[in-house]
């Protein structure tokens, strides 16, 4: 009787251990992905402030169009409005009243 129970016991240690391990590995990959998640949303908005700092000096020195670190704008300007675009797309309108 007593090597059944031994047994028993050892199974029982076994599958504690094996629910355990796969509750850790979930919440490793749950906290993981966040983290890349996270990061990626950073490197967008490195990235978009890297592009408004490039229209930022555009729009000082008066530049039409400026390429600085692999970042394109260009500048609009009439008499009213100051319009700067990158990649086609309007990143900073300025209207004066």
């Amino acid at each position: 009787m007593e090597i059944i129970k031994k047994q028993k016991n050892k199974a029982y240690i076994l599958l504690e251990s094996l629910v355990a391990l796969a509750i850790f590995s979930m919440i490793t990959s749950l906290l993981l992905s966040e983290i890349i998640h996270a990061r990626r949303w950073q490197e967008k908005e490195w990235k978009k402030q890297e592009v408004l700092l490039v229209a930022k000096m555009a729009v000082q020195t008066r530049q039409s169009q400026l390429d600085l670190n692999g970042v394109a704008v260009r500048v609009e300007r009439d008499s009213r409005h100051i319009r700067v675009l990158h990649n086609g797309e309007e990143v900073l309108y300025v209207e004066k009243e």
